[in-house]
Parts: structure tokens; sequence; C-alpha cells
């Protein structure tokens, strides 16, 4: 956003906001939890007061405001730079900015002239304040003291008032006070998802799903080995009713028993005023929608329906949206597994409380993602959502009006996450994620891999992520006029997702977006800002106080008297790992005005050339992948394709590693797998809830034998005790605690691992090594083979940890993560270890990295069973690699009376240019056959009788990519 932008709509909104975040009146407002009318915890958010402190609202040049902020009593919480130069920052409460220079241009200085803050030097420096949001926790009485270096500033709390603001230092400085956001529920439960719909008598009606966490963890009884209460009980999801007058909120009512297992809700009041309550839950090992009403007009048990189960086929129905019609009939649309895809499937409930016949609206036979609901004044409802049917996320747009589908964003980019509403006027706005091309596709930050990504070039899962919006008018897409990034690019620098919209009683259209909290996007949590489209610009983004949570969070807006109600989820957190739980807030952002017609132009869709066709034969090298079969022991074996070392928001450390969701996205579309599991640090670094959540979202999205959502985790310890890959056979066992983490010595081991081994064996996971040659790794103190039967000899973010030399190892000047050499696999197998291999992405990169199971069905107990036979390979590529000796198959161990000989198997994806065995750290074989299928079976003449050996191949392709098979341990006996 332009600064002339900035100052132009905040002296617009300080004329116009009434209670930019004020609510009722505190002591009127019933809210608390099991029915109780009390507030939350008195303490932290319920004392927090925030501040806007602006400097250098005369300065002509930039000079430094350097400083500090203090309160007593009480505590700063935060401070954040809201608007400021380039090279300001803040630490904690010390700050150092300085006034922000202005845009100069013909649009700039035309609004310019409106801005009383910006201060104009000779005719050629405009200047906008630099502005600092300053949270504080403090009583009323508490004493604020402000050290700017160019001056100090003193006042008590109780003397501003909220929505006042009040000059210092002779007007070059000014404080605003306004209220935090209203907190809505409490402390003993985790509170998430709302939905909101507002009836015809103007009350809003709110759902949401509360977790109640299982009984507390008591870490050293567990490190101590009792891993029992591991396996969580007495722990689930409860969706609740609340509603909101205008005045004050209700208490929460019980839509749903406790304890259950529940996925997003919607709401919608019909015309009659029956609340409509429907959302996703697991039942019968299966997910479905269930319903509730209820009549406000009744009393007691008299005003709720039975429950209902909506939907019956196979298959997970879940992420429903509901609207309500000109003709007061509830409308649904959701996301439904039929057959071997996502669809979109629309209908409506009757009165009766019962689905119509539901109807599948889209047309693809690839994933359809995301459900968007709204309806006009005319009757019409739209629904949009994003599809892959052209091996790209596009937008698209269903009206009941005719029964067309209209694309709404079809270019080769990620257009995804639609999000739509219809103005006063009955036109149709969609606001939707626009990412790079080829989403998904080979990927790593790695320089030095020397991967041929000239050939199938890719984008990592977020890069360079921005919103837009569109409005269709006479069957035409336009857009406003004010542009949208200009009005973002400074306040939100960095990726921008998961767009909300609304619109309001004025006709103006309302936008929320998530925005990294912190500068560059580091630790993982994200906030909500607020704009306003006004007809004719677009407002400045305010950031909604207390969003701050995962990327992944959709606040409920709706128009509420002359102002939009958002009620959102924050954990207060600035990375995962210091979240506090999950709450709801309400904000009320009114704004006074006139009636407006929008001012709108032409969509300008990107401008895409030479877009390259990557991968062209990918889907046939998977389907001869998925069709390859081997027998062993008179049991057919399958191929099956995917990994489980992959970050997402729970545990990115920035924003490289988008939603959760889109590592789902990644694993059905972009990488189309078998199976993924998450690679998060402790399902979030150990967070009953972010477990919860992470594992909820891979079990819905299992569709065996289609694709199934492994339960993993990344365990996390620094060298040498080694970071490892976790996977469990089942879902809701927790992760372990790292506790008080020892190193042990060589030859002892590290007490540590061997906790985690025992933890294995009485669950029956396993785990990997991974990044073993890195200060992550391990210098192989440790090793038991019935839980720890693999490693993760590559990883796409990183190297090739198998020995010194080898293709795409790492050097002490090449290493990411540092340079552990002893780390490398060699030194494992020396030592007789007996791992196989296997390959996973960890952080950012995609598409280069796959473990390869050999297994006769897909289950998460058979995907361990296979990794606990070392019967896998890795690959960077879809390539099939399989290596057997007479009837035993890699991993194996085994005696033979003949000396040893490999039938080598491989279907490569381009020529195979060199094709190596090792045995125990020495080449004993190369060849080079340039041919994509090779056939080869190789003999040990020199294998030594009476001494076990082992033998693994490695493939390299002309093109750079690379496979290896895991080793088979023979010993020869004549």
């Amino acid at each position: 956003m332009s600064a002339s932008r900035a100052a132009t709509v905040f002296l617009a909104l300080s004329a116009a906001v009434c209670g930019l975040w004020l609510f009722a009146d505190r002591a009127t407002t019933g809210f608390g939890h099991e029915g109780a009318d009390e507030k939350p915890d008195a303490g932290s958010r319920d004392n927090r007061v925030l501040l806007f402190l602006e400097l250098g609202k005369q300065d002509t040049e930039q000079r430094p405001w350097k400083g500090s902020i203090a309160v007593s009593p009480g505590r700063v919480v935060s401070v954040e730079i809201d608007r400021a130069a380039q090279n300001s920052k803040v630490e904690g409460a010390n700050f150092e900015v300085r006034a922000k220079r202005a845009q100069v241009g013909k649009k700039g200085a035309k609004k310019n002239n409106a801005k009383k803050n910006a201060n104009k030097n000779d005719g050629k420096l405009a200047l906008d304040s630099a502005r600092l949001k300053v949270v504080l926790d403090a009583p009323p009485k508490a004493k604020v003291d402000i050290d700017t270096g160019n001056g100090e500033i003193h006042f008590v709390l109780a003397d501003l008032a909220p929505g006042s603001t009040k000059d210092f230092l002779g007007g070059e400085a000014s404080v605003e006070r306004s209220e935090m956001a209203l907190p809505l529920t409490g402390k003993e439960t985790e509170d998430d998802f709302p939905v909101a719909a507002k009836a015809a008598d103007g009350k809003v009606w709110l759902a949401y799903v509360e977790y109640t966490p299982g009984p507390p963890l008591v870490e050293q009884r567990v490190l101590e080995g009792n891993f029992g209460p591991l396996q969580v009980a007495g722990n689930g999801d409860r969706v609740r009713l609340l509603s909101y007058d205008g005045r004050r909120w209700s208490k929460p009512l019980d839509v749903t028993d406790e304890k259950l297992d529940i996925w997003r809700p919607a709401i919608a009041v019909d015309g009659s005023g029956v609340v409509h309550v429907v959302w996703s839950q697991k039942a019968s090992d299966d997910w479905n929608l269930f319903a509730r009403q209820y009549d406000p007009a009744k009393k007691g048990a008299a005003a709720w329906s039975k429950t209902r189960q909506l939907t019956q086929m196979a298959g997970s129905d879940f992420q429903v949206v509901a609207t309500t019609d000109s003709a007061g009939k509830v409308w649904l649309a959701w996301q439904s597994w039929r057959g071997d895809n996502y669809e979109i499937v629309l209908s409506a409930i009757a009165p009766s409380g019962e689905l119509d016949e539901p109807t599948v609206i889209s047309k693809s036979k690839a994933n359809d993602w995301n459900p968007s609901i709204a309806a006009d004044k005319a009757g019409n409802v739209v629904v949009a959502w994003d599809t892959y049917d052209r091996g790209n996320y596009d937008v698209q747009l269903f009206s009941s009006k005719d029964g067309r589908i209209l694309a709404v964003a079809d270019s080769p980019r990620f257009e995804a996450r639609a999000c739509v509403t219809c103005d006063r006027d009955g036109r149709v706005w969609v606001a939707y994620e626009e990412g790079d091309e080829q989403w998904g596709k080979d990927y790593s930050t790695n320089e030095y891999q020397k991967i041929p990504f000239d050939k199938n070039p890719g984008y990592a899962l977020y890069i360079n992520r921005t919103v837009r919006v569109k409005c269709l008018v006479d069957s035409a897409w336009k857009q406003p006029t004010d542009d949208l990034e200009e009005a973002i690019e400074d306040v939100m620098p960095r990726g921008r997702s998961v767009p909300r919209l609304a619109a309001d009683s004025k006709g103006g259209v309302w936008l929320a977006v998530r925005h990294a909290l912190t500068k560059g996007g580091a630790g993982e949590a994200w906030q909500s800002y607020a704009m306003r489209f006004d007809g004719s610009q677009w407002g400045e983004p305010m950031k909604l106080v207390g969003s701050a949570n995962l990327m992944d969070n959709r606040p409920a807006l709706v128009e509420v008297n002359d102002g939009l109600l958002t009620v959102f989820s924050g954990d207060d957190r600035t990375k995962t790992q210091d979240r506090g739980q999950d709450d709801l807030f309400a904000s009320v952002l009114k704004i006074d005005g006139k009636g407006v017609t929008p001012e709108l132009e032409a969509a300008k869709d990107p401008e895409l050339e030479n877009v390259p066709k990557v991968h062209p034969n990918e889907k046939d090298d998977i389907a001869r992948i998925r069709n390859y079969r081997v027998t062993v022991g008179g049991q057919e074996l399958k191929l099956l394709r995917g990994e489980f070392h992959r970050h997402t928001e729970y545990s990115a450390h920035r924003d490289g590693d988008g939603l959760l969701e889109d590592s789902l996205r990644y694993a059905h579309d972009a990488g189309d797998m078998d199976w993924m599991g998450n690679g998060d640090h402790d399902n979030g670094l150990g967070h009953e809830y972010m477990w919860w959540l992470i594992q909820k979202t891979f079990d819905i999205h299992t569709h065996t034998p289609h694709f199934l959502g492994a339960m993993t985790y990344e365990r996390s310890v620094v060298y040498p005790n080694g970071h490892r890959n976790v996977m469990m056979p089942k879902r809701g066992i927790r992760p372990l605690p790292r506790g008080d983490i020892k190193s042990g010595n060589a030859e002892t081991g590290t007490p540590d691992t061997k906790t985690l081994y025992a933890y294995l064996k009485f669950f029956g996971g396993m785990c990997a090594s991974h990044t073993s040659g890195t200060n992550m790794g391990t210098d192989w103190r440790d090793n038991d083979p019935d839980v720890e039967p693999v490693v993760e000899i590559y990883q796409g973010h990183r190297h090739n940890y198998e020995h010194f030399g080898a293709p795409r190892s790492p050097t002490q000047q090449t290493n990411i993560g540092g340079y552990q050499p002893a780390g490398f696999i060699w030194n494992a197998l020396e030592k007789g270890y007996r791992l196989g291999f296997q390959s996973s992405s960890d952080h950012i990169s995609t598409h280069i990295s796959y473990g390869m199971v050999l297994a006769p069905e897909l289950t998460r107990p058979g995907i361990i069973e296979a990794f606990k036979k070392r019967h896998s390979y890795a690959a960077t590529d879809n390539i099939i690699l399989v290596v057997r000796c007479g009837e035993q198959l890699m991993g194996d161990s085994f005696s033979i009376r003949e000396r040893p000989s490999l039938t080598i198997d491989v279907e490569g994806t381009a020529p195979v240019a060199k094709l190596h065995v090792i045995r125990d750290n020495k080449y004993i074989y190369t060849t080079e056959p340039n041919e994509r299928r090779v056939h080869r079976t190789v003999t040990d003449a020199d294998a030594a009788p009476g001494k076990t050996s082992y033998y693994y191949v490695r493939i390299e392709q002309a093109d750079g990519n690379l496979a290896w098979a895991s080793p088979m341990w023979i010993t020869y006996q004549p």
C-alpha cells in the first residue's frame, strides 16, 4: 500500500470507525463455559490494552525515534511496527523507527493532497509518521512510560479512554487507545472453527467446535516407560452454539455430545427463524454429514430437533458450507469423496430437516476442493470451488439459476481456496489465492544438488502467494479499479492467504486475509487483516488483534447493522512452540457512510508465456508403478509410493511450507502419492490440540486403496542423538515427549533414544533417522533393528547421506545444517546395522523424494511391516528399482550355498547412465547401459565363504535422477 493511501484511509476511518474492536458492555455480556455465566480467565487477555503510538507526525526528514516502552504495574506483551521506514526495527519493548516515505506518483500525489499528517520538504518529500502497535497487559491504574529518544511520554491508562487519541511532544507524537477483541470462550477447552449466520430479526448465530483435551501427561512417568497414557482417551470435540443480539452474547448451547470426532461446521438460518447447524463427524470409521436444528421460538428440549445423519456414502463428506436463499431455504455444499476423487456436492435441506437429493455439480474427473456458497436476493445460489482438472488448480463458479459452470480463474498458476459472497445489488464476488505455476513439481532450495530443474521446473507449496478479488457483471469478470495488490503490499509484503469475503448493507465488500505475524515470516504465526472496498478504494488493512494462529484460520464474517462482525480463533502465539490455547474472539468493524456503487474494470488475469510442460509422461510412469507386482513367498506385493517427512504450517519455522491442507493437496494431486505422513515436529511441538488436528486431517483424507494418510511425526533431538521420523500403526497415539535429553556416549548409547525404541515397541511403531550427516544427525551410537529398520538416505531439502563423494552428497562447504561426516550411512552399515533405504522431502522441496515400499496392501500396519522387512527403496523420480537374489527380496537377510547373484530390474524415467553394485562399502560392479529399462544379473565371484556381506544397488539416470535399493545381507556358505 502506498503511504498516501494509508494516510487517506486512516483519516477516513478515524472519522468513521465506531468502536473498531469494541463490543457490548462487558458487565452485561454473557459468555462462559458449561453454561456458567462468568468470564474467561481474568488474567492476561482480559486486561490487555491496544495502543497505537505515532511518532514523527511533524517530521520533514527521516530522523530516528529510538526508545522503549514500559508499564507499571503490568507488562508489555508486544510491540510491532505498523508503519515505518524500511530500516526500522523492534526488539522486545525497544524500538528504532523513522517516518515512512510517501509514494511519489500521479495516483499517490493526488491522495497526498488529502493527508493531514504527510509533510512536504520543499515540495519534494512527503512523510507518513511511524506507527507502532503496542499491546499491554495492565490494569486501568497502570502508568505508561515511553522514551522516544526525542522526548518522554507519560500517562495513566485510565486517563486515555478507549477510542480516544492524545497528542504528546507538542503534536510530534500521539497515542490512540483501542479495545482488544472480546474473548467469547474460556480456558478449559480449545475453541475453533467459528461460522456465523444472521437471522431475519438481525440476531447473529455462531457455531464452533470445542475440543476437550485428554488427561494431562505426567512427562516424567512417560519417560520412565509408562507409555499407556500416550494413547489418549477422554478427549474429543463437540459443536456449540451462541447468539449475538447486537449488545450481548448468549450462553453457549450444546449442539452435539462431547468427545466426538468432528470437522468444521456450517450454519444457516431458514425463513422461519430455525437455526441449522451441519458438521462432518466420524462414525463407523467413515466421515459423514450430520445436522441438527434449533428453533429459538421454543423453549428447552423442545427447541431442538434430533440429530440426523445426512450422508451415507463411503468416503469422506466434509468442508460443508451453508447459505439461505431468498425464499428462506437452506442450501449446503460440501467436498465429497465419490469413487476415486473429490467432488463438490450441492443440496437443500427440506422443511423436515432431511437432505434433498444431492447433486454433484463439479464435472471434473480430478479432485475438486474447498467449496464456498452464497445466495442473492433473486433466489440464485452460487458455489465456488477449485479443481485440479488441468493439472493445476483453477477456480470455478456454479450458478443454480442456469446450472452453468463459469471459470473464475483458469491460468496455469495456483488458483485455489475461493470464497464467494453476493452484495446488496446481487453482484457475485469471488476471492481466491493465487500462487505460482507448476505448483508442487520439482523444487529444492539446495543450490548444490545440481538437479536438472531446467527439465521439470516447479515451485514449492508456498511461494509468492497473494489474493485476487473478482466481481461478476453481465457474465463478465471485473475487478475493482483500485489495485488490491498496491493496497496490501506494504502492510502484508509476504504471502497472503485464505481470503474471506462479506458484503455490508452500504454496498461495501470486506476482505479478510491471513498474513505472517513477524517480519520475514519467521515462526509459525499468522494473523488476519480486514479491509473494505468502499466502491472506489480499498481501505487500509486492519489487523484483527488476537487472531494470531495457524495460517489456515478462517474467521466468520457477517454484516451487522452498519458494520461487520468478525469472529476468529487465536492462540496468542508467536510460533507453534509458545502457543497458548485456541479461544474465540469477536470484533465489530463499523463504517459510517452512504451507499456505494463499485467502480470496476475488466479483470486482468496473469499473462504467462512459455510455461513449460513438465513431466509429460508422469501419469504413465505412476500407472506403471501401480501396476507393478512382485511375488515373494507366494505373496503378491505392490509398490506403494509416498513419504513421511513433509513439514507444514505447524512447524514450518517460516512461510515456506504452506498449509496443512496443501500437504494433502500435494499428496493427492501434484505428487499423486499412495500414502503420505506428516513430518511436523512432535505433531505440533507437543501441543495436544495441534496433534489432534494433524491426525484428524490425515484421517479424513484417507481413502484406501487410493490414498492413505499415515500417522507420523518428526522427533528432533540434536547430534549425536539424531532426528528421527516416527510412524505409528494407528491414529490416537501421542508423540513421545523429548524430556531432559542426554547424549550418553558412543559405547552405551543415548538414554533418550533407547526410550524412543521402547515406546515404539510398546505401540508397534517404527522410526527412521534423517539428515544423519548434519548437526541434526547421529554418529550411529544407537540402533534397534526391530523399530529402526530404515534410514532416510536422501532428502530433497538437503542431501544424499550415503557416503562422502556419492552423488548429491555434502561436503563441509556445501552441507546444510552443519557437517557431521560420522553420520554418513556407510558408517552405520560398517558397524553392522541393517538399514533399508527410503527418501522424503523435509522442508519446502517437492516432487524429488519418494519412499517406495513393497507391501501386500495399503494399510498403516502394512506399510510399517514392509519397512520393518526393509522391502523398500529411495528414489528422486518415479523409478522402479527391484533387486532380488533367488526368492529373496532387497532388505532380506539370509544364507545361500551359491555365490550371491543379484537380479536387478529397473524401469527408469530416463536412460540409466550408471548402475552400481556396492558390497561392504566398496563398488564391485558398474555398468553404463544407457537404456530406460534395464535387467541385469550380477554375480559376486569374489564372495568370501562364511562371511556375511551387504549388497545394494544405486542407479544414476542420464537426467540426474537417482534411486537406491535397500541392502541385502547375504551369508555365503558353500
